[in-house]
């Protein structure tokens, strides 16, 4: 039994590298995810077309041959990956047990399961069938975990989670304010309407919004100048999220060529063995960026203001004693505590992705987590100590 144990986690730890799809140049794993991108498609737009009744889909054998197979490969890859939840490097000292129970009550473990009940529920109980099966197209919200937009838009809103906050109260004043005037002012000519402040908060919330119903309107000429001023605050107060979110989401992008994973940077030696906060921490501080062959990370004479590790790919390093060869897990470019010079130019040989770290998220690294500063400094140092500067 111990003999299979190793060829058990190492089969183990392949599924789960195709299901990420953190590996450069596995193919298998692509075909993977765009298999399972296009079940999604079809399986939501089958949902869709069946509430057509002209089309009179639920009468056709294939559709229900089409429904049951995309069903098999949701339960299949639902259980698959409660398989693997051990393997997540946030997961990975826990045991096989935990692993999986705390991987059942994330996000995209839930959806995976909301994409498969409705159908076992059918099966087991008396509801509406027809009505089970519509929620079906809450299979499309499994198309966040392939997108990286998604994810791109996810963390924009948790960097300014705080921002947005604060946006929310200020909105829910200005309801509260807008619902109090229109009470005191139309609340003997509206009684039925403005008889309440809770009443007058409806009219607050459609007029603050800008949707307007109409439903709910005054009659004064004091509430009319009130509901003049409750739609001019409402643009304001709209335009201050969006454009929060829209400026966070296009740094986000712009820092972000790619999306970066645990298991990828846990792959590299600079940040294996990390317990899991670790590496929650500096997930944030690393900004990615994509180099096709031949153009250049660093250029001849470039001040050095970043630090970079080698994600995948492979770079060449042009030095006076000739070219050297950078590939994933080495370090190179600036330290804190060193002064600032010109680096050595580095270009791209084939594609090749980095984790670029700023200055100043190197001082915070340094200072949140010195022993992982001292790994990337000697590592830095081991590949070129004439580089790092």
């Amino acid at each position: 039994m111990g003999e299979h144990k190793p060829a058990l986690r190492s089969l183990r730890r392949r599924i789960f590298d195709i299901l990420e799809r953190d590996l450069p140049g596995d193919h298998i794993a692509d075909a993977v995810h765009y298999i399972l991108i296009a079940v999604v498609l079809l399986s939501v737009g089958g949902a869709v077309l069946a509430t057509v009744p002209s089309l009179q889909l639920r009468d056709k054998w294939w559709f229900h041959w089409g429904e049951f197979a995309a069903l098999i490969i949701f339960t299949v890859e639902y259980g698959v990956r409660l398989w693997v939840a051990p393997e997540h490097p946030l997961r990975k000292r826990l045991k096989p047990l935990v692993a999986r129970a705390r991987y059942a009550v994330t996000a995209p473990a839930l959806i995976d399961l909301a994409a498969i009940l409705p159908w076992f529920v059918a099966l087991i109980s008396e509801f509406d069938v027809h009505a089970l099966l519509v929620l079906r197209l809450l299979r499309f919200l499994k198309l966040a975990r392939y997108s990286s937009g998604f994810n791109a838009l996810y963390l924009a809103v948790r960097r300014e989670r705080y921002a947005l906050l604060s946006c929310l109260i200020i909105l829910w004043t200005g309801v509260l304010m807008a619902a109090t005037a229109m009470y005191l002012i139309e609340r003997n000519v509206q009684p039925d309407k403005f008889g309440s402040i809770p009443e007058a908060m409806w009219w607050a919330i459609t007029t603050l919004t800008t949707v307007g119903y109409g439903d709910v309107v005054p009659v004064t000429n004091l509430g009319r100048v009130v509901g003049a001023i409750t739609m001019v605050s409402g643009l304001m107060m709209l335009a201050l999220p969006i454009a929060i979110i829209a400026s966070s989401f296009s740094e986000v992008i712009s820092k972000h060529n790619f999306v970066v994973t645990f298991s990828m940077i846990s792959r590299l030696p600079p940040f294996s063995d990390l317990e899991a906060p670790v590496l929650g921490d500096i997930l944030p501080l690393l900004n990615s960026r994509s180099f096709d062959r031949g153009h250049h990370v660093v250029r001849q004479g470039e001040t050095a203001a970043h630090l970079f590790v080698v994600l995948q790919g492979r770079l060449e390093m042009e030095g006076e004693e000739g070219t050297r060869s950078l590939g994933p897990g080495d370090v190179f470019g600036l330290l804190p505590g060193h002064t600032k010079a010109s680096l050595l130019p580095v270009r791209a040989v084939i594609k090749t992705k980095i984790l670029a770290i700023e200055e100043n998220e190197l001082h915070m690294l340094a200072l949140r987590h010195p022993a992982v500063m001292g790994r990337l400094a000697a590592a830095a140092r081991d590949r070129d100590p004439d580089q790092t500067v």
